[in-house]
């Protein structure tokens, strides 16, 4: 397993970030905050990553991980132009990179899937509870509880599907609806 997340370019961005490894040979950036708390005095090592902001504030966000197998290793873009996802083990972070104290931690801690839908705004976070689906504004729906054993397997038309022992579960992109039906293979 490895420390580097996976870089998802999903939604339109107004921020850059890269990972520190990656920028060897150029000054360190004076500012380094520490997640989770947002501290300037220390914290757990984890993945550091450098943020340009739109504004032009360059700092580092250094996140605490707590990666097993199994557990989602991304960061990304969100709905919301200038917020980072960082997914590293544990519950996922937001973080606002023009302003690094205004964070928060999403309370799914077996996350293991994102998928971005531009389209419709949403990103889906697939746990061991359902899918739950964020818009620019926040948390936008819930699916139905699904097994944790559930796989993705898609999306057609305005619903993902999730396969979990012989069960289809359709999930409705608008609301979260969900119907779950015996699987016809």
């Amino acid at each position: 397993m490895t420390d580097t997340p996976i870089w998802l370019d999903a939604f339109p961005h107004d921020f850059t970030v890269a990972h520190e490894r990656t920028l060897r040979g150029l000054s360190k950036v004076p500012e380094r905050v520490y997640y989770p708390g947002a501290r300037r005095d220390g914290g757990r090592d984890g993945a550091w990553l450098r943020i340009v902001a739109a504004t032009g504030r360059v700092w580092t966000g250094v996140f605490a991980s707590e990666l097993q197998a199994g557990d989602l290793s991304v960061i990304s873009s969100w709905p919301q132009p200038s917020t980072l996802f960082v997914a590293v083990g544990g519950g996922p972070y937001l973080v606002d990179t023009r302003d690094p104290d205004a964070w928060s931690r999403l309370s799914r801690p077996s996350v293991r899937h994102l998928e971005a839908v531009p389209d419709h705004g949403l990103a889906l976070l697939l746990d061991d509870e359902g899918v739950s689906a964020y818009d620019a504004a926040g948390l936008a729906w819930e699916s139905d509880p699904i097994p944790p054993y559930a796989q993705w397997l898609g999306r057609l038309d305005d619903e993902v599907h999730l396969r979990a022992g012989d069960l289809l579960h359709r999930v409705s992109l608008r609301h979260g609806t969900t119907v779950a039906e015996r699987a016809s293979w």
